[in-house]
C-alpha cells in the first residue's frame, strides 16, 4: 500500500511540474516576426525604435516585423526640417531614442543586420519620442523583473522534485500532502500566467510608442489678410486647452492655412503667422506647457476644404487647424484604454 500511494505521489507531482515547464516556456515564445537584409542588397526601411545597444537599433519596422539597425563612424543622421523637407541637419547619435520613427538607409550584411549609411527623421517624431522616452525605462525595467520571476519559478520547481523522496516516507499523511502539493503547483502555474501576461503587456505598450489618437479638435477662422484671433477664437481654443488639460500623455498639434488670393510667397508667412497666434493663445492664457506643443506648421494654400473660386470657400479655407493628440502606448500604462481606434503620428494627421 505505501508503495502504490509513493507511485500515485510522484504521479501528480510529474504532472504539476510538466505544468509548470509549459507555462514558463510560453515566457519565451512572446518573439515578433524578424527581419533579415541580404548581404550586399541596398535597401531603405521605415519603423519605430524599440531599442538601442550602443551603435545597433532593434527598429519595429512599418510591416510589423523586428530587424536591427547597425551604425558606424559613417553613418550619417540627419534631421528633417521646413514644410516639405527641402534639406537636413546632422544630428548626433543621443537623437535615436525608443519611439523615434525613422527612415534608414543602406546594405544588408552577412549576419542579416542593415548596416546604414543614412538614418533621417521628422522633427515632430522627434519632439513626441522624447516625452515618452522617460515611459520606456520603467517598461524596461518591469520586463527585467519578470525574467528573474522566471529563475525563480524554475528553482522552485527542483525544489518540489527534492520533496517527492520525503513525501513518500509519510504514507499516514499522504492525503494532506498530496493537497499540499497540489496547491503549490497551482500556485507557481498561476505566478507564470501573470509573468507571461506581464510579458505580453510590454510588448504591446512598446508597439503603441509611435500609435496617436485624435482625441479632440477645433478650427479657428480669420479675417482676409489677417493673423489676429477674433473673440469666437479666443473662446474656442479656451475650452480645448481646458479639454486637453484632462487628458494623459497628450500633445497639440496645429497648422495654419491661407486661401489662394495674393501671392504664393505672402500667403505662406501669413499661414505661419496665423498658425504662430494660435501656439501664443494658447501658452500664454491657455496655460499649455510649451513642451507639450509640437512645432507648428504654415501650410500656406495647400490642403484647401472648400473652392477659392467662391466667397464663401476662401472664408473657410482662412483657418488653422488644432488638434489634440493622446499617445496610446503611454495612456496605456495609466488607464485602460476606451477603444481601439487609432489614428497618424504628429505631423501625420488627415486633412
Amino acid at each position: 500500500m505505501k508503495q502504490q500511494t509513493g507511485k500515485i505521489l510522484r504521479a501528480g507531482l510529474a504532472i504539476g511540474i510538466f505544468s509548470l515547464a509549459a507555462s514558463t516556456l510560453a515566457l519565451g515564445m512572446v518573439t515578433p516576426n524578424t527581419r533579415t537584409f541580404t548581404a550586399g542588397q541596398q535597401v531603405k526601411v521605415q519603423g519605430v525604435i524599440l531599442s538601442r545597444d550602443g551603435n545597433s537599433i532593434k527598429l519595429r519596422i512599418d510591416d510589423d516585423s523586428i530587424g536591427t539597425v547597425d551604425l558606424s563612424d559613417i553613418t550619417k543622421i540627419q534631421l528633417k526640417s521646413g514644410v516639405i523637407f527641402r534639406h537636413t541637419n546632422k544630428m548626433d547619435l543621443g537623437a535615436l531614442v525608443p519611439g523615434l520613427h525613422i527612415e534608414a538607409q543602406g546594405k544588408g550584411n552577412d549576419k542579416g543586420d542593415l548596416i546604414a549609411d543614412r538614418v533621417s527623421f521628422d522633427p515632430n517624431s522627434m519632439r513626441a519620442s522624447r516625452q515618452i522616452d522617460a515611459r520606456v525605462s520603467p517598461l524596461e525595467a518591469r520586463t527585467g523583473s519578470l525574467e528573474g520571476r522566471t529563475g525563480a519559478i524554475e528553482g522552485r520547481t527542483a525544489g518540489l522534485e527534492g520533496r517527492a523522496g520525503q513525501l513518500e516516507t509519510r504514507a499516514g499523511a499522504l492525503e494532506d500532502q498530496e493537497r499540499q502539493t497540489q496547491g503549490l503547483v497551482g500556485q507557481v502555474k498561476t505566478s507564470a500566467d501573470q509573468a507571461n501576461q506581464g510579458v505580453n503587456d510590454v510588448n504591446h505598450r512598446v508597439s503603441d510608442l509611435d500609435n496617436y489618437q485624435v482625441k479632440d479638435s477645433a478650427t479657428v477662422y480669420f479675417e482676409v489678410n489677417k493673423d489676429k484671433l477674433s473673440a469666437d477664437a479666443e473662446k474656442d481654443l479656451a475650452e480645448l486647452a481646458k479639454k486637453a488639460q484632462a487628458e494623459k500623455g497628450w500633445v497639440i498639434e496645429v497648422a495654419g492655412y491661407a486661401d489662394s488670393t495674393g501671392k504664393l510667397a505672402f500667403n505662406q508667412v501669413l499661414s505661419e503667422r496665423r498658425a504662430n497666434a494660435v501656439v501664443r493663445y494658447l501658452e500664454q492664457n491657455g496655460d499649455i506647457p510649451i513642451h507639450r506643443i509640437l512645432p507648428m506648421a504654415g501650410m500656406g494654400i495647400t490642403h484647401e476644404v472648400a473652392d477659392n473660386k467662391t466667397r464663401e470657400g476662401r472664408k473657410m479655407n482662412r483657418r488653422v487647424e488644432v488638434k489634440i493628440l493622446v499617445n496610446q502606448g503611454v495612456v496605456a500604462g495609466m488607464a485602460q484604454p476606451s477603444g481601439s481606434a487609432s489614428s497618424k503620428p504628429p505631423g501625420e494627421a488627415s486633412r
